[in-house]
């Protein structure tokens, strides 16, 4: 199941309005001190392996609790925490639909499947984590011998290789 243009352009339209909204600075070296900004707070959960590496649930009138497994590396990680805010912005109505957060009683997201919200909570993670200008500018900054340096631009962002190919390529820089 693929995005829409228009509907991965509005994500990351989102995605760049919570960047400013929240003073984010890319890139995000402290992924923990964004959600504990947005009055969220992260907690492991060794229990969460054998289902998803990640979830978020309503916890009070105005804040959340994402919950991850710690055997995941920091890029996944991080990538996964992005995800949970990406349900959290997109799907929960957290800052952006107060009848839809107030219904959040008991709902929690997560990460696990292919359904068209969890596309769009990845297409919200990558835009968050690696939004367009920036990674247009760290591109061309790690190009050599004509080749795009990959893993140093994982590296810069803290993402794995393959979220660093994924979103080079849903931007159009990069060849399937």
């Amino acid at each position: 199941m693929a995005l829409s243009l228009e509907m991965r352009n509005l994500i990351n339209e989102m995605a760049d309005e919570v960047i400013k909204l929240y003073d984010i600075t890319i890139p995000i070296n402290d992924i923990d001190d964004v959600v504990n900004r947005m009055n969220g707070i992260v907690k492991e959960n060794p229990e969460l392996d054998t289902f998803s590496d990640g979830r978020i649930m309503k916890k009070g009138t105005n804040s959340f609790v994402i919950e991850v497994s710690p055997k995941q590396s920091k890029e996944r990680r991080n990538f996964t925490i992005a995800h949970e805010i990406g349900h959290l912005f997109l799907h929960m109505g957290f800052m952006t639909n107060d009848v839809k957060w107030s219904n959040q009683i008991n709902v929690t997201y997560y990460r696990n499947g292919n359904s068209e919200s969890e596309y769009q909570s990845n297409e919200f993670a990558a835009a968050l984590l690696m939004p367009k200008k920036e990674y247009e500018k760290i591109m061309f900054e790690n190009i050599e011998d004509n080749m795009v340096n990959i893993t140093k631009i994982a590296n810069y962002f803290h993402v794995s290789i393959d979220a660093a190919s994924n979103r080079g390529r849903r931007l159009g820089y990069l060849r399937w």
